[in-house]
């Protein structure tokens, strides 16, 4: 059966559990998780990946710079192989001699393409005709290149003048172009051809040439031949947009596209002629936002938060929970015997045995003031000369009886016991006498009732009430008579007594029948009446009502 108080500490315990301390430290390790996830997301897109994204982009144009720088070694290597063979004077004698055999015996052979790794070869003299000539193709084998046979198919800006020669101080000139040789892509170097001293009139070009293609780029980069591309414009109309620099030009913005960095060359037009497409520089860092090494940060960060919640909880929040459970427990049962019984060394623990010790003394107290009380009962209860219960008491006896069901449905009898002329005897023998012969009746009537539902009290003066339940009236007859008897044996003498030489008791006897509904104040009176029957019969006997 639930008490008020079990509801009471339910209803305690429920609080205690919506303002746990936990959730709060489970509510502040979220927070704190969440804190340092933001953190490291925020120095991570703030910081971290700016700064590698910056050393990548830097990266990218040291790459982009050696591959320029690598490219232009290589046409500088074909412009000192111009020059090499333009500015000597074997050369500039042939050539204003115009000796096209010398020309073809010592130039226009195999093996020295080869050597020199070009593709073509030509002399003009200085009235920009043909000296000899000849181009190849990557296997060494003769291709025909119209455009150079015939002069006046060339493109005036490959051919040096005597003019242009003339406005350098007639020091040699070196040119550098980017045409299409046969829809492909190629070097054209251009070099006039001077004496071995270099000064001088010019007596001619020299125009050499290379295509653009996997072979140039493997002579560049043996290595990289195979990551580097050669884009024609005209197949990607969109690339012009994503170039980082050009060959020509010095400045450079770099820009990704499909992994890739461009470099643009430009044609004789000033027209884009090819794009070298490099790829780009390897990426060591996750350009993600939420790479592995930060997932781990902050699953480590979680864990660690997790250890600390478990510790925490372990080691404060249990200990306060308990502690709080035990004094919310104490509060509304009032059971003091209750303990927290905390093991540890730190202040909660400390202050839980604080707790423990106040509450065994309050205990201790709580117990002797229980003693006090029932002892203050018992004093209300019952009667100090006899020590039989009061008159009081059998006023509740009788309430409780009234409110018990089975005591209605069993038949109880009333007996009212009145001492034969104890005034007389009080008159004669002193107060102190008639408190002893008060005593001794007293023990004569416990001895004569032994059913622990009978119960004797003494009502006031010399008069003594006995309730007995589940008796018949014919029990409680023989119950008076014992009475009478027991009484009248203790031979107290009473010398002033009419009805006897020794002290004698009259009984007044009532009896509630089984089932029957009477109230306990009229079984009094009705008990009370035959008692005076009892008196006028001649005392030291029972009367029935």
């Amino acid at each position: 059966m639930i008490t008020q108080q079990d509801v009471k500490y339910l209803g305690a315990e429920c609080m205690l559990r919506r303002s746990s301390l936990r959730s709060q430290l489970l509510l502040a390790v979220a927070l704190a998780c969440c804190a340092i996830l933001s953190t490291q997301v925020m120095i991570r897109y703030m910081w971290t990946l700016p700064q590698f994204s910056h050393l990548a982009l830097y990266n990218d144009k040291l790459e982009i710079k050696r591959f320029k720088s690598v490219l232009q070694l290589q046409l500088k290597r074909l412009q000192n192989i111009a020059y090499d063979n333009a500015v000597w004077d074997g050369s500039y004698t042939k050539a204003l001699a115009r000796d096209q055999q010398w020309f073809k015996d010592n130039f226009m052979i195999g093996p020295s393409f080869q050597h020199l790794s070009i593709n073509g070869l030509y002399f003009y003299d200085n009235e920009q005709q043909l000296l000899a000539g000849m181009s190849v193709d990557n296997n060494l084998q003769p291709i025909t290149i119209t455009m150079f046979s015939a002069p006046q198919d060339i493109p005036t800006k490959l051919l040096i003048s005597t003019e242009e020669v003339q406005q350098n101080q007639l020091m040699p000139v070196s040119k550098t172009s980017f045409i299409k040789i046969n829809d492909k892509p190629a070097v054209v170097i251009s070099q006039s051809i001077a004496p071995s001293l270099e000064q001088g009139v010019s007596a001619g070009t020299l125009l050499l040439w290379h295509y653009l293609d996997s072979s140039f780029i493997g002579e560049l980069m043996p290595l990289a031949n195979d990551d580097i591309r050669i884009i024609d414009p005209a197949q990607e109309s969109d690339i012009a947009l994503h170039i980082s620099t050009m060959l020509q030009t010095d400045d450079i913005q770099i820009k990704l596209w499909k992994n890739s960095l461009y470099l643009g060359v430009l044609g004789l037009d000033n027209q884009l002629l090819l794009v070298f497409a490099i790829p780009q520089s390897p990426r060591i860092y996750d350009e993600a936002l939420f790479n592995p090494a930060l997932s781990a940060g902050i699953a480590v960060s979680f864990l660690t938060l997790l250890l600390f919640y478990l510790y925490i909880s372990r080691k404060l929040v249990e200990p306060v929970r308990h502690l709080l459970k035990t004094i919310s427990y104490v509060n509304f049962s009032n059971d003091y015997s209750a303990r927290a019984n905390l093991r540890g060394h730190n202040e909660i623990h400390k202050l839980g045995r604080l707790i423990d010790q106040m509450f065994e003394l309050v205990a201790q107290q709580q117990q002797k003031l229980t003693m006090k009380n029932r002892q203050l009962q018992d004093l209300s209860n019952t009667d100090a000369l006899t020590g039989l219960a009061n008159r009081r008491y059998l006023d509740e006896y009788l309430e409780t009886l009234r409110n018990t069901v089975v005591n209605r449905k069993q038949p109880i009898a009333m007996l009212v016991v009145d001492v034969d002329f104890f005034k007389r005897y009080n008159d004669f023998y002193g107060h102190a006498m008639g408190d002893k012969v008060l005593q001794q009746v007293a023990i004569a009537l416990q001895e004569s009732t032994h059913r622990a539902t009978d119960l004797i009290c003494r009502y006031g003066g010399e008069e003594f009430v006995l309730v007995l339940e589940n008796t018949s009236k014919e029990e409680a007859m023989v119950v008076a008579g014992n009475l009478c008897q027991a009484v009248e044996k203790l031979g107290i003498p009473h010398q002033t007594s009419a009805a006897s030489k020794v002290v004698t008791i009259s009984v007044g006897l009532a009896v509630k029948p089984a089932d029957a509904i009477i109230e306990y104040e009229t079984l009094f009176a009705w008990a009370d009446a035959a008692l005076y029957i009892a008196k006028d019969n001649g005392r030291n006997r029972y009367e029935v009502a």
